[in-house]
Order: structure tokens, then C-alpha cells, then sequence
């Protein structure tokens, strides 16, 4: 649901559109090895670029409740975002729960976001079920962002397996 303006109880209009994706696909893999192309920075740096003309740049990368990734992004030549994950819970071939917060080189943050990723059995295969709750703030156009990199990152992850 997407509120943009909406009053806040001081009578101020509020600069924060929120909004919930949920974007599910079946991979033909177990549910350990799709955890498992979450939790090796090397698979991510593989499948977690939407697009071939993007680039991507782990700074940090510490994959355990309470570690914290820092990646850049953006065109290759022009990686000017900066994205910060704390994990909040780890399951195990069951599921993740980080948070996010994506802000542009020297300026305010652009949005923060919770991600829960869960991974289904369903017989050979994993379903997975990526649900975030986006807060896209000052106006920008992170909701829309957040859907056109994540569908194709995705769908990457389907080239792991």
C-alpha cells in the first residue's frame, strides 16, 4: 500500500512512502543449497546483479545474526550506491531476516527496508518467498527501484542451480 503525503498526527505531511513486495520463485535446487547461494558472498557477487551492466562490490561481508554486509552498486562505472544489511535472524535452509539501507554517496539514506527470505520444500525443488517492507524516504523512487532490480536478480539466482 503506498501512502505518499499521508498526515502524521502533527498535521505535517510525512515524506516516507511505504510499501510491501512479495516476489516468490521456484528453484530447482534444495532449500540448503539456495541458502547456501545466499550465504557465500562469491554466489552473491554471481547472481545478485540484475542487470550485466551493473557492478557490484562487497566492502564488507559478515554473514551470521548481528553481521553486518557493505556492498556498492550501480552502473559499472559508476557504482555510487551504497547498500548496508545487518541480519537480524538465520535459519538455516529455512529462512533470513536482515535489514536494509540504501543511501547515494554523501547524501541523506534513500530508503530502509526489512527483507525476510523463506525457503519451502516442495519435493526436489525450494520455493522461495522474498517479502520487503519498504520505507522509500524524501520522495525518491526506491519502490520502484526495488522492483526492477530485485525481479531479475531473482531470476539470476535460478543460474546457481
Amino acid at each position: 500500500m503506498t501512502s505518499p503525503n499521508v498526515l502524521t498526527r502533527s498535521g505535517a505531511k510525512s515524506s516516507v512512502v511505504h510499501e510491501t513486495l512479495v516476489i516468490e520463485r521456484t528453484y530447482k535446487a534444495s532449500p540448503s543449497r539456495v541458502f547456501a547461494a545466499w550465504e557465500s558472498v562469491e554466489a552473491r557477487l554471481r547472481w545478485s546483479k540484475p542487470y550485466p551492466s551493473t557492478g557490484l562490490v562487497y566492502d564488507a561481508h559478515d554473514f551470521r545474526v548481528g553481521g553486518k554486509d557493505i556492498a556498492r552498486c550501480g552502473p559499472a562505472d559508476d557504482m555510487r550506491f551504497r547498500a548496508e544489511v545487518h541480519y537480524l535472524d538465520i535459519v538455516p535452509g529455512k529462512r533470513l531476516i536482515f535489514s536494509e539501507r540504501i543511501s547515494e554517496a554523501g547524501k541523506p539514506p534513500l530508503a530502509t527496508s526489512m527483507i525476510t527470505v523463506e525457503f519451502h520444500e516442495r519435493g526436489k525443488d525450494t520455493h522461495q518467498v522474498v517479502t520487503m517492507q519498504i520505507a522509500a524516504l524524501d520522495g525518491s523512487d526506491m519502490v520502484e527501484g526495488y522492483k526492477e532490480g530485485w525481479e531479475p536478480t531473482l531470476d539470476n539466482l535460478a543460474k546457481e542451480f
